[in-house]
């Protein structure tokens, strides 16, 4: 019963293993890296609030699309999405404590055209939760970039 088993991983053994004397030519890969043909998408973020946490917020968000490559970071009139951001002081008391927001998204044609509302979203922020509710948001903009593709297509 284990004969033909044994018999065929043997088989097998051989036909993959190179023969003994015999060198595999091997290729070198050169080394040239290939801008990705990807998407890209063009966002805006502004920024509306006198608090701390909320503008650390929000340069977090705009540091994240100058760095990533799904996004082009830009202020010129082109259609892109814009990221408006609304912040104020948690409590008023200690506003460096954290701050609540408020995040709309839109798709902007043009400046001279009216905007689309897209999608929107709420929450608190800290100084040290700061970054994770960047890239959450950053997140939430390229599902919104994938969803409304369609208005970039023209």
């Amino acid at each position: 019963m284990f004969r033909p088993i044994l018999s065929a991983f043997i088989l097998l053994i051989f036909l993959t293993v190179p023969a003994t004397g015999e060198d595999p030519v091997r290729k070198a890969i050169q080394d040239a890296p290939k801008p990705v043909s990807g998407r890209t998408t063009a966002v805006a973020v502004e920024h509306e609030g006198a608090d701390q946490v909320g503008a650390k917020l929000a340069f977090q968000l705009k540091e994240l699309f100058n760095s990533a490559s799904l996004f082009n970071l830009t202020d010129k009139d082109v259609p892109k999405l814009k990221v408006l951001i609304s912040t104020v002081s948690e409590f008023t008391g200690r506003p460096d404590v954290g701050s609540a927001f408020a995040v709309v998204w839109s798709y902007s044609e043009s400046e001279g055209t009216l905007k689309h509302y897209l999608g929107r979203d709420v929450g608190v922020v800290s100084d040290a939760t700061a970054e994770t509710v960047a890239q959450r948001l950053a997140e939430g903009t390229d599902v919104m970039a994938v969803k409304y593709a369609y208005l970039f297509d023209k």
